[in-house]
């Protein structure tokens, strides 16, 4: 199982100067796709977000927050945070060394605690914390 962040779903349903990559990737990988519902929590945020600012239509947002409910049900595997998981993520954001987001942690912590393999994000800063942590991250380029 490989875990997509937000991001990589985000280009893949709303184009942008990375969805060339996103979809690249996603036609070439083989192993089932995990998100988890905070993966929906934070696409749902950034689409709410994007019509605050103007950026887009709320029927378009509205529209595409559709499309990913259809693809979490139809075509990824849904995986569900547990305490453990916040607890590992606080304990990871505990590390000086780590540079994490908390909700960086959480994602990383939801998917190799469910037995991800790889975590794949365009967050460079992300991927430089998790290879701290010692997780196998692919950060894809444009």
């Amino acid at each position: 199982m490989i875990y997509a962040d937000t991001n990589i779903l985000l280009s893949l349903f709303c184009p942008d100067s990375l969805t060339a990559a996103a979809e690249a990737w996603y036609q070439e990988v083989a192993d089932p796709v995990c998100i988890s519902s905070w993966t929906v929590i934070e696409y749902r945020a950034n689409m709410g977000l994007r019509v605050r600012k103007g950026l887009m239509p709320r029927a378009k947002s509205v529209a595409v927050m559709k499309q990913l409910d259809s693809a979490a049900t139809n075509s990824f595997h849904r995986l569900a945070p547990s305490p453990e998981h916040f607890t590992t993520a606080g304990g990871w954001l505990a590390r000086p060394e780590c540079a994490l987001r908390s909700s960086d942690a959480l994602h990383l912590s939801i998917a190799f605690g469910c037995g991800c393999r790889q975590f794949v994000t365009f967050d460079q800063p992300l991927g430089a914390a998790a290879r701290k942590l010692g997780l196998p991250v692919e950060v894809l380029k444009a």
